[in-house]
């Protein structure tokens, strides 16, 4: 068994997975490290990433028909042997000692199921990664700017912008833009829900892994640069103008009639907060 896989799954992006690659390449990994490359397009993207980006690597590459974000997670995740496995967009780039952080950290932390090194945008700024569970008015307060203005302690709470950034600690959940979790999550846990299309399965994912009494941390030591905006990023106006915000609608939906009369984990952190207050 390998130490490490990683799954990079794009949507016909090859510059993309070549700058991921290569940070890779300059990293900090185990020797027996092994990298899965989906191109969730079906159009033979992969054949235009450059050698030069993983010559020194242990990379297979699949091109399949786009059936979501998880199912294409989970098709690469089917093709590692792996005692820790990362999903990473290809739209990020690792630091030298990211993948070191991390894994040191799951070993020094036997409890943990999942864990997210800080991600951080061009312009310097932390991506908010970490989420308290969402409920259904968080959304829409959310997306509208007077909503947002009105109900500032309740966005405070589910965005935790009073949590620093550079610190580790336990959160409810963690973005699918980079997970890593252990096989024994995985295989508990595990797969992705297929029943989404983009959103909410990495959501569902961290929700049953505090339900089997795996936690999940944010490690705030370990950072990776994130090129690119969230995708469910914008206002009600973006409706109408995204149909990634429209896909996202869809899927919140989804997740929420699945889980309309089902509470939250009882372990995870925003429960113990409730039950301390």
């Amino acid at each position: 068994m390998n130490e490490l896989g990683i799954v990079i799954l794009h949507f016909n992006t090859p510059q993309d997975v070549e700058k991921n690659l290569k940070a890779i390449s300059k990293a900090d990994i185990p020797a027996k490290t092994e990298i899965v490359v989906v191109n969730n397009g079906g159009h033979d993207a992969n054949k235009n990433i450059s050698g030069h980006s993983y010559k020194n690597l242990n990379v297979k590459f699949f091109d399949i028909p786009n059936k979501g974000f998880p199912q294409g997670n989970n098709f690469g995740i089917s093709k590692l042997n792996s005692e820790y496995i990362a999903m990473v967009n290809p739209d990020v780039e690792i630091e030298k000692d990211t993948f070191k952080i991390l894994l040191d950290y799951f070993k020094k932390h036997p409890q943990v199921g999942i864990i997210a090194p800080r991600l951080i945008y061009p312009n310097g700024k932390t991506q908010d990664n970490y989420r308290v569970f969402p409920r259904p008015f968080d959304l829409i307060i959310k997306r509208i700017s007077f909503l947002r203005k009105r109900f500032v302690g309740r966005m405070r709470k589910y965005l935790m912008w009073d949590k620093s950034p550079e610190q580790n600690e336990q959160v409810d959940w963690l973005t699918g833009a980079f997970q890593v979790i252990t096989k024994k999550c995985w295989d508990k846990c595990g797969p992705n829900n297929e029943y989404y299309f983009l959103f909410m399965s990495d959501v569902e994912l961290c929700r049953k892994a505090w339900q089997q009494k795996f936690e999940v941390h944010y490690v705030g030591h370990a950072k990776a640069r994130h090129n690119e905006s969230r995708l469910s990023e914008g206002g009600i106006q973006d409706i109408f103008k995204k149909k990634t915000m429209r896909i996202h609608i869809t899927d919140a939906v989804k997740y929420f009639i699945k889980y309309l009369f089902r509470k939250h984990p009882n372990n995870c952190p925003s429960c113990q907060v409730k039950q301390k207050a």
